[in-house]
């Protein structure tokens, strides 16, 4: 039987890789051999991607590729992931019997070990999908430390590198080569041919950010529509789980998966993946300028050039975009600014997050089944000591959890921060701007920090690969659109893979693999 080559194994989303194993081309149990293989090559050898922190045991893989290869052979085709191997981000719960724990990327959860799946897990695993297994994260999903710790760090997993770009030590957040996060596992192990597809979560930014800058398709669904049980949430009010792909039908499969059925009714015309026209046909979409919504600069460090380079090829694309009948594209739009939101000085996403994480972790700490961890506190007192283990000088603090145990916002701020932030983001921001200009989406630049707007709203948000700059960076273009309106997303990001170049593959994945062939 034929393996995949190496460019496949980098390319092929969940479509390709059925045509392949209903022409019994490949089989569901060599695919994932091979997923297995390239996490042997590249996680913590090789390129050191270190996207990784646990893996199903090969003997429970085997059994359940062997077996849903037999069920194909038998005519019992469970769906569209039937045999497709699947990452997840370690923040959700798998049961036991997969042999993999729930983490958070700290050593504190090592040995936890949940008895059931999260809810999403088993809807995914009953239409095929097999998990392979537990990806690398920002810690305790980025609520750890201190700003500027880098993202894709944790204490248990390590640094996670991205497939395109080198990480240099001590790199500014959100420079060249931040793989951003805190998904950051589950984009870099789908753009390094892992698995074709991931499960992220997110609260502001955590899927769409790290996908953007592993040359993904992402789409966070809005807030409410998935549920969230056996899921770690930092905050009641804003995390949602999404799916990471290589392609827009992936993500619509998955998306279409996790939506709660009473959500999905909201959404017209069936099946996500209707909406996978390949055409912009009525579609109004307004565009923020990309030299207003840009990353701070005490955030990146983008070259000047670069920076000019991203512009000109968005600017470019939407000329083009505009170029289509039945489409109505309005550039520049204006919504304000995330500092417009912000609560005596103070960012509201910030308040928010800092005064409900102490109930959200709490909440989590009951069902992790770890001795001694129940509050806060205990996960403070056993960072300290196991300081050796949990702190590395670019990751020296656990401020954030010690403000959200001891000294956490008022609730008067905490009530304001959500009033403000949901009116500014959502009533006088994203919705105003539609009902005045007639819109149905928004596009920007993924460079900029739209997703907060996106968080504060509850709205959906999307990315979509736009190139590489010239020194190897992936760069995307976010999509946000009103509840229920995640098909006309969907719908953009079909026509934009129909319309413009293939998503570019890591070149450094290839050369390193081309490299070892040649050796041998």
């Amino acid at each position: 039987m034929a393996k995949l080559t190496a460019v496949e194994l980098l390319t092929l989303d969940s479509v390709a890789l059925q045509e392949r194993l209903n022409a019994g081309k490949i089989s569901s149990a060599d695919l994932v051999k091979q997923c297995l293989q390239q996490i042997e090559t590249h996680d913590h050898r090789g390129l050191k991607l270190n996207a990784m922190i646990s893996i199903v045991p090969h003997e429970i893989l085997m059994a359940r590729s062997k077996h849903l290869d037999e069920e194909r052979a038998k005519g019992r085709f469970l769906g569209p992931l039937h045999g497709i191997p699947m990452l997840v981000k370690d923040a959700i719960a798998t049961r036991a019997s997969l042999g993999v724990s729930t983490t958070l990327g700290s050593h504190a959860f090592k040995k936890s070990f949940h008895q059931n799946n999260s809810k999403i897990i088993d809807k995914l695993e009953e239409m095929g999908a097999i998990v392979l297994g537990k990806t690398n994260l920002n810690e305790l999903v980025g609520s750890k430390g201190d700003f500027p710790n880098p993202n894709g760090w944790s204490a248990l997993g390590g640094q996670t590198n991205g497939a395109y770009m080198v990480r240099e030590p001590n790199q500014i957040q959100f420079g060249q080569g931040d793989p951003c996060g805190s998904s950051t596992g589950s984009a870099v192990g789908v753009s390094a041919g892992y698995a074709p597809i991931a499960l992220g979560t997110e609260s502001y930014g955590s899927i769409v950010m790290p996908s953007t800058r592993a040359a993904l398709y992402a789409l966070k669904p809005a807030l409410g529509s998935v549920e969230m049980d056996g899921i770690v949430r930092t905050s009641k009010n804003k995390d949602v789980v999404g799916a990471i792909a290589r392609s827009p039908h992936d993500v619509a499969v998955i998306t279409e998966a996790l939506l709660k059925p009473e959500y999905l009714q909201q959404i017209p015309q069936g099946p996500l993946t209707e909406f996978l026209t390949r055409s912009f046909k009525g579609l109004r979409i307004g565009v923020l300028d990309p030299r207003e919504w840009k990353y701070p600069s005490e955030t990146a460090n983008t070259p000047k050039d670069l920076v000019a380079e991203m512009h000109e090829n968005l600017e470019a694309v939407i000329g083009k975009i505009n170029s289509y009948e039945d489409v109505h594209v309005e550039y520049p739009v204006s919504i304000p600014k995330v500092s417009d939101f912000d609560v005596d000085g103070e960012p509201s996403l910030g308040i928010i997050l800092s005064y409900e994480a102490r109930e959200a972790f709490e909440d989590w700490f009951r069902d992790a089944g770890v001795d001694g961890i129940r509050t806060l506190e205990d996960l403070i007192k056993y960072n300290e000591d196991h300081a050796s283990i949990e702190f590395e000088p670019e990751h020296p603090d656990q401020g954030q959890l010690l403000r959200a145990a001891r000294n956490p916002p008022s609730k008067e701020s905490y009530e304001k921060a959500l009033v403000r932030s949901h009116d500014v983001a959502k009533t006088q921001g994203v919705d105003k701007l539609f009902r005045e200009k007639n819109l149905n989406l928004l596009v920007y630049s993924m460079d900029a920090l739209v997703h907060n707007i996106a968080a504060a709203a509850g709205y959906p948000i999307a990315t979509i690969p736009l190139g590489v700059t010239s020194d190897g960076r992936p760069y995307g273009m976010g999509i946000m659109a009103q509840s229920g309106n995640e098909g006309l997303m969907l719908q953009f990001m079909s026509a934009m893979e129909a319309h413009f170049p293939p998503r570019e593959i890591p070149k450094r994945v290839l050369e390193y693999q081309k490299g070892k062939r040649s050796a041998i």
